[in-house]
C-alpha cells in the first residue's frame, strides 16, 4: 500500500509538472505573437542614400551626369522615362542643385511613391521638409508651399502627426515672416486653415481662421531676404591641364556608354562600363596630384577647392556603392569605408574653412553667415550627403547661432527648433517669440 502510495504522488507530480510546462508553453508562444504582431516602430531618421536600389537604376540614364549633363536635366528626364529609381539615385547624390530645385524633386518623388512605396515616399518628403526648414537660400513663401506639400503627403501616407508639424511650421512662415507681403501670409493660412479641416481638425482651423486678419497684418511692402554670404568668402580653383584632359575623357566614355548602352549584347556593355572605369581610374589619379598641393593655397582658394574635392568624392562614393546601376570601378567598393571617411575629413574642413572665414566680415554679417553655414551643414547630413554622424554637433551649433541672430534682430522672426516626435526628429520654424510645447531648440 505503501508502495502505491509513493506511485501515486510521483503521477500527480508528472502531471503537474506537464500543466505547468504547458501553461509555461502557451505563454511563450502569446509572448511571441504579441512581439511579431507588434506594429515595427519607423527608424528615427532614414538616410536617402541607403534607400538606392542600385539593380533598379538604369545606367545609361545614370552616367549623363558623368558625361557633362547638370543634375536637374537628368533627374527630369528619368521622371519624364518612368525610371524613378535612377531619378532618385541622382537626386540622393546630388550635390549643385540649388534648394528651390532639390525640395521640388523631393515632393515629385514623394507623390511618385505614395501608392508604391510608403518608406520612400515617407523618405522624400522627410526630406522636403528637411528642406524648408534648414535650406539656407530658400525664401519665406517657397518655403511655406514646400511644408503645405509635404503636409499633404505626410496625410496620405497615414501619418496626420506629421501633417500636423508640417502644418504648424506653414503657420508659423505665414505669422511671423519677415519677408512675406500681407496677401501672401493671408494666403498662405488660408491654406493651412483648409489643410487643418481635411485632417479633420475643426477646432485648429476655427482658431487660425479668427486670427487671420491680426495674423496676416504687415507694412504691405516686401523686404528682400538678404543675399547669401558664403559664395563671396570663397575663391577659385583653376584645373590644370592633367585634370582637364582626365575629365573630357571621362565625359567621352560616360556619353558613349549612354548613347550604346541599350544596343549593345551584355559583351559590349560590360566594354562600355570598363572604359568608363578606366577613364575614372585616370581622373582619379590626376585629381589626387592635384589635390595634394591644396595646403599651398590661401584659405579662400581652398574652399574653393573643398567644394571641387568634395564633388569628385561624391562621384567616387556613388561609384563605390554601385549607385550608377552597374560596377564601374569595382576596387572602389571595397575601398568604400575609406572614401566614406575622405568624404566626411572633406566636409569637416569645408564647414572649418568658412569657419575661419567669418573672423573677415563685420559682426552682424558674420551672425547671419554663421547661421547660413550651419543649416548648411546640418542639411547635408540629414540629406546623407555629409555621412557622419555629425547631426548632433552641429545643431548644437546652430543653436547657439540662432540665438545669437536672434538677439540681433530685436526678438522678430523666425527660429528653428526640433521636436521628437513617434520617435523621429524634425527639424522645423517656429515663431521665436512663442516657445512650442514639447518642442526645443536643436541640440
Amino acid at each position: 500500500m505503501k508502495r502505491l502510495r509513493e506511485i501515486n504522488w510521483l503521477m500527480v507530480a508528472l502531471v503537474g509538472g506537464v500543466v505547468l510546462l504547458t501553461l509555461a508553453g502557451a505563454g511563450l508562444l502569446g509572448a511571441y505573437y504579441m512581439l511579431s504582431h507588434r506594429p515595427a516602430q519607423e527608424p528615427a531618421w532614414v538616410n536617402p542614400i541607403d534607400l538606392i536600389r542600385p539593380e533598379a537604376v538604369a545606367p545609361d540614364l545614370a552616367v549623363l551626369t558623368l558625361a557633362g549633363e547638370t543634375d536637374d536635366r537628368v533627374i527630369g528626364a528619368a521622371l519624364d522615362a518612368g525610371e524613378t529609381e535612377s531619378a532618385y539615385a541622382a537626386l540622393s547624390y546630388a550635390l549643385l542643385l540649388s534648394d528651390n530645385v532639390r525640395s521640388g524633386h523631393w515632393l515629385l518623388l514623394a507623390d511618385r511613391y505614395l501608392q508604391s512605396d510608403a518608406r520612400r515616399a515617407s523618405a522624400s518628403n522627410q526630406a522636403a521638409l528637411d528642406l524648408a526648414a534648414l535650406g539656407p537660400a530658400l525664401n519665406d513663401l517657397a518655403r511655406g508651399d514646400v511644408s503645405l506639400q509635404a503636409a499633404h503627403y505626410f496625410a496620405s501616407l497615414g501619418k496626420p502627426w506629421a501633417a500636423r508639424l508640417a502644418l504648424a511650421q506653414a503657420e508659423s512662415i505665414a505669422r511671423y515672416s519677415l519677408t512675406m507681403m500681407p496677401s501672401q501670409r493671408r494666403l498662405l493660412l488660408s491654406h493651412v486653415v483648409a489643410a487643418y479641416q481635411g485632417l479633420g481638425d475643426t477646432k485648429t482651423a476655427a482658431s487660425i481662421r479668427a486670427k487671420m486678419d491680426d495674423a496676416s497684418e504687415g507694412p504691405g511692402i516686401s523686404v528682400e531676404s538678404g543675399q547669401a554670404l558664403l559664395p563671396a568668402l570663397r575663391g577659385s580653383v583653376v584645373l590644370p591641364p592633367e585634370v582637364t584632359t582626365a575629365v573630357i575623357a571621362r565625359q567621352q566614355a560616360a556619353a558613349n556608354m549612354a548613347a550604346k548602352w541599350l544596343a549593345a549584347p551584355p559583351s559590349g556593355r560590360n566594354s562600355l562600363a570598363e572604359a568608363l572605369g578606366g577613364a575614372l581610374r585616370a581622373e582619379e589619379a590626376a585629381r589626387s596630384a592635384f589635390y595634394a598641393k591644396g595646403g599651398e593655397m590661401q584659405l579662400a582658394d581652398r574652399l574653393a577647392l573643398l567644394h571641387d574635392r568634395l564633388a569628385w568624392l561624391t562621384i567616387k562614393y556613388r561609384v563605390a556603392h554601385q549607385g550608377y546601376g552597374v560596377p564601374l570601378v569595382p576596387e572602389w567598393s571595397d575601398e568604400a569605408e575609406s572614401i566614406r571617411s575622405e568624404l566626411n575629413a572633406a566636409y569637416t574642413d569645408l564647414i572649418n574653412g568658412y569657419g575661419q572665414q567669418l573672423d573677415t566680415l563685420s559682426p552682424a554679417d558674420a551672425a547671419r553667415a554663421r547661421v547660413e553655414l550651419l543649416r548648411q551643414g546640418v542639411l547635408w547630413t540629414r540629406l546623407g550627403l555629409f555621412p557622419d554622424h555629425a547631426e548632433q554637433a552641429l545643431s548644437e551649433q546652430l543653436a547657439q547661432a540662432l540665438q545669437q541672430l536672434w538677439t540681433r534682430q530685436g526678438g522678430s522672426g523666425l527660429t528653428i527648433v526640433n521636436q521628437d516626435s513617434h520617435g523621429q526628429r524634425f527639424f522645423l520654424l517656429s515663431g521665436a517669440d512663442v516657445p512650442k510645447e514639447g518642442a526645443r531648440t536643436p541640440g
